[in-house]
């Protein structure tokens, strides 16, 4: 496994639904600190899901009404990989034809290796098992400048030890630099 680059040059930074709050918190517009002629923004899928899964209630109305306007004006894609629907309940992680990208290698390597922290995990809220969404930020980021506070341990930890760009949040604050800078000198580590 290894990170690969995009080809147009831009940078890809994936965002994970527990750094919300703190974008939330610094009033942070991702279209400036993260402008679209530089970097293109991504949401897995099943990080979609989780956010789709925030209580609808009064304490959470404002953070759900700003991540609603920084994914549109972000532009905030979703990213799923292509398959077809299942057949049991709960929200569809594929993506059909027009919307889901094939999975390449390293990121079928990277599945295989951290399967065993998949199986058996109960279900939270969002209907998705415990390290599911991880799962997918960490194959994301094979390719891809993961924002998480979600390192120390799982499919994160694992993908980050194993040539992943999980950019670890909790420092961003006192780091005294601007996103931008904080993803791309991630982005540039060997």
């Amino acid at each position: 496994m290894h990170y690969q680059r995009r080809l147009d040059g831009l940078i890809s930074v994936t965002i994970d639904s527990n750094v919300w709050n703190l974008f939330h918190r610094l009033g942070l517009s991702l279209a400036n600190e993260l402008p679209p002629e530089r970097f293109k923004l991504f949401i897995p899928r099943e990080v979609e899901i989780e956010i789709e899964a925030i209580p609808d209630r009064p304490d959470k109305a404002n953070l759900i009404r700003y991540i609603r306007t920084q994914i549109v004006e972000g532009p905030v894609k979703t990213a799923a990989v292509f398959g077809f629907a299942r057949q049991a309940d709960g929200p569809e992680r594929r993506g059909g034809f027009g919307f889901g990208t094939f999975q390449g290698e390293n990121e079928r390597e990277y599945y295989a290796a951290v399967r065993s922290q998949l199986v058996g995990k109960s279900v939270k809220n969002s209907q998705l098992s415990n390290n599911e969404a991880d799962a997918a930020l960490g194959a994301n980021s094979l390719s891809s400048v993961v924002l998480t506070y979600d390192v120390a341990r799982g499919p994160l930890k694992f993908a980050r030890e194993h040539g992943g760009k999980v950019l670890d949040m909790k420092m961003f604050e006192g780091s005294g630099m601007t996103l931008a800078d904080y993803v791309v000198a991630c982005h540039e580590l060997p």
